[in-house]
């Protein structure tokens, strides 16, 4: 690390703070650290929403810039654990280590110009309508970095996801005679080996789409032929797949199938759209330069690994993903799971780094 700004552990103990949200239980309710957030961030009032939001305004006009990142987390709770380096805990990586460098650069900023916006979205582990609705009476900016484990690489693209659920009908029927009625189970598993035999869309930077079944769930008792099923898929898009394309494609799948079906979007699932920004937005540049500036390497510029709240900015807003930790290596995952951790080394960076870029877009020097 080589140009980590003086100043900042006086201004913000970002080492305190990372200890602090990790400690904090946020997988069921969000009240607490929402309380927390309140006393931290300078300017911090709570929406109606659920969302954390707090703003700085120089004196004269200038850009605007979001900092985006969510306060909650998978389940279950993950004690904090310090090991030199190594920060465990869960959301030390997702993404309350990508949140608390955006708090300690908010912190530190004093604007001459333009406007910075730190927004801090209440569920966007689970079914994202906080910052969704937030969102609904518009924001302008021009440029958003959203808060995610990316180990220091800029995403200015990722795939979308989202959460479909089919209902299947069929006629309640005995066990001993199965012919007598229609077998929604049976409907269902005709249905799973057609959305795993789809073909795939290719895209050269974000790669393929797909569609996976993941949650499946039928009849009542074991000597009846059920009369409904669902099934909820997981679908990945890509940026030329719109939503209505997204449930088409499944339609078109199931076409002729032995039993009447309804097909949504799974209430308590995602809906997050694909997104790219074009790498050669203001954005992207900056940001490669303040990582290479503060790590003395150049960072990657590459797709985000999930789906993510960016996608709610990016359809406006050049958008990128870029924060401390990783969702995975080696295939061996970090995030959501029990190993979950981050370098706090990497928190600093990144805390220097959102730090740097502030000062470029708002001090007007």
């Amino acid at each position: 690390m080589l140009n980590i700004y003086p100043t900042l552990i006086s201004i913000v103990d970002i080492d305190r703070l990372l200890e602090d949200l990790i400690r904090i239980e946020s997988h069921e309710s969000i009240a607490e650290i929402q309380s927390y957030l309140l006393e931290e961030i300078e300017n911090a009032v709570k929406h109606e929403t659920g969302c954390i939001s707090a703003q700085k305004e120089g004196d004269n006009a200038g850009p605007q810039i979001i900092l985006n990142s969510h306060m909650d987390v998978v389940s279950p709770h993950l004690p904090f654990e310090r090991d030199g380096d190594i920060i465990r805990g869960r959301g030390a990586c997702d993404a309350k280590g990508c949140l608390v460098p955006m708090i300690a650069a908010f912190n530190t900023i004093d604007p001459s110009i333009g406007t910075v916006q730190l927004l801090i979205s209440p569920d966007e582990e689970t079914t994202q309508r906080g910052l969704a609705t937030y969102l609904e009476t518009g924001v302008k900016a021009d440029a958003a970095v959203v808060g995610e484990p990316t180990g220091l690489d800029i995403c200015p693209m990722a795939r979308g996801h989202y959460d479909l659920e089919l209902t299947f009908y069929g006629q309640a029927a005995h066990g001993a005679t199965p012919e007598s009625g229609i077998n929604a189970t049976v409907c269902m598993a005709d249905a799973v080996d057609r959305i795993e035999s789809l073909s795939q869309l290719k895209d050269d930077h974000l790669g393929s789409n797909s569609f996976t079944p993941t949650m499946a769930r039928a009849g009542s008792r074991p000597n009846q032929v059920p009369d409904s099923a669902t099934l909820v898929v997981d679908y990945r898009t890509l940026p030329v797949e719109s939503r209505v394309e997204a449930l088409e494609t499944i339609e078109g799948a199931l076409a002729g199938l032995s039993c009447e079906f309804d097909i949504d979007f799974y209430d308590n699932g995602s809906s997050l759209d694909s997104f790219e920004t074009d790498p050669t937005e203001d954005i992207v540049t900056d940001l490669e330069n303040h990582v290479l500036s503060v790590t003395g390497e150049r960072p990657a510029i590459r797709p985000f690994d999930a789906a993510t709240e960016a996608a709610f900015f990016a359809s406006d807003i050049p958008t990128v993903v870029f924060g401390p930790g990783l969702i995975a290596d080696d295939e061996t995952p970090i995030a959501h799971s029990e190993r979950e951790f981050v370098r706090f080394s990497e928190v600093e960076a990144a805390t220097a780094v959102l730090t740097q870029l502030l000062e470029q877009w708002l001090k007007g020097d």
